[in-house]
């Protein structure tokens, strides 16, 4: 036997996450470490999903609800949906890849704005599917190329509104027309909203408004973000019922671990904590991008927790950052090099940040 593995495994690189934190504090000497490079919650987790892990932790010798029914059943009540229009994946990364399994087969197209967030190519390479590249226009996703690309072979197009990397929005009309554009022959339109909660801008397109009118609309959501439980891992899809029947067919029977469901049905519950953490974003991102346009920098106006702002020497920069107890990401691995994606952090993170700059 000549080969062993896939060939398409060596079109793709290992997703580097970095060091542990912990272990990246004790190598720098620097307990006070801050991670701004992930975008994650700067509260840290919901007080009411912790106290929902502290209760089901002795249970956790039992395997969870393989449907994560009570889960999908609030998400159904908040949206106005059906439960079986809802699916509850490990992180929207496994939703991703589930969309893929599900769908993509050798030959067919997948349309992507890029620079994008990595999966969505690595799912569909590992699918057997291209990846048909739509440049973004400077920050922007540039709808009217992506229907250029949009061909008889293409089976998904997958967009991400705010954009990450990159934090803008896709807006309203702008969506709807290229939704009727596609015809009622359209390809899936993946749409990830994983940052939607950090949105204030009052024409930003809300995908779960659109499903009723759009049945091969597919959208994607976070607990990771604004409800602080990266951790556990915890998406969700917001589709048909069709689709979610075809997506259950490929998705393994506990992918959702009790503890994520529990602490995801109570951070679903805790509105406090929910706008206290988007407050808090709203407000620092105002205040650190203020003291970064004085101090000279450029940025796209941000809709997400985080920034990506263009400077001189990316690399030396995050070194002289992390040294210093703040890290953030390189944008050069994002498809933006000359820029460091910065997430929003607590007010004195954001003071010293900009001391520091």
């Amino acid at each position: 036997m000549s080969r062993l593995w896939r060939s398409v495994l060596d079109r793709l690189s290992v997703y580097d996450a970095g060091p542990p934190l912990e272990a990246l504090a004790d190598e720098l000497g620097r307990p006070d470490l801050v991670r701004l490079s992930a975008n994650e919650n700067p509260l840290g987790p919901s007080p009411r999903a912790v106290a929902a892990i502290n209760r089901e932790v002795g249970r956790i010798h039992l395997y969870p609800d393989g449907g994560s029914t009570a889960l999908r059943a609030a998400l159904a009540r908040r949206h106005g949906l059906d439960p079986n229009q809802l699916l509850i994946g490990n992180g929207a990364d496994e939703l991703i890849a589930l969309i893929a399994a599900a769908a993509f087969e050798a030959g067919d197209e997948v349309v992507v704005p890029e620079p994008a967030f990595e999966p969505y190519t690595i799912s569909a390479t590992l699918a057997g599917a291209r990846v048909v590249s739509s440049p973004l226009a400077g920050y922007d996703t540039d709808l009217a190329d992506v229907r250029r690309k949009v061909t008889a072979r293409t089976k998904a197009v997958i967009l991400c509104s705010p954009h990450n990397p990159a934090t803008t929005i896709i807006r309203r009309g702008p969506l709807r027309a290229f939704l009727e554009g596609l015809g009622e022959d359209s390809p899936l339109v993946v749409l990830d909203e994983a940052y939607i909660d950090f949105c204030d801008d009052p024409d930003h397109a809300d995908g779960i408004a659109l499903l009723g009118r759009h049945p091969r609309l597919i959208v994607l959501r976070t607990f990771s973000k604004i409800a602080g439980l990266a951790g556990l891992r915890v998406g969700y899809t917001a589709a048909s019922a069709e689709t979610i029947d075809r997506l259950n067919r490929v998705r393994a029977p506990y992918n959702v671990n009790r503890l994520g469901q529990v602490a995801a049905l109570a951070a679903l519950a805790d509105a406090e904590h929910t706008e206290k953490t988007r407050r808090l974003v709203l407000e620092e991102r105002a205040f650190l991008g203020a003291g970064l346009t004085k101090r000279g920098y450029t940025f796209p106006p941000s809709q997400a927790n985080f920034l990506l702002v263009r400077v001189l020497d990316a690399p030396a920069l995050r070194t002289r950052l992390m040294r210093e107890g703040i890290l953030v990401r390189d944008g050069a691995d994002l498809g933006f090099p000359s820029h460091l994606r910065i997430a929003i952090g607590t007010h004195a993170t954001n003071e010293k940040l900009l001391a520091l700059l």
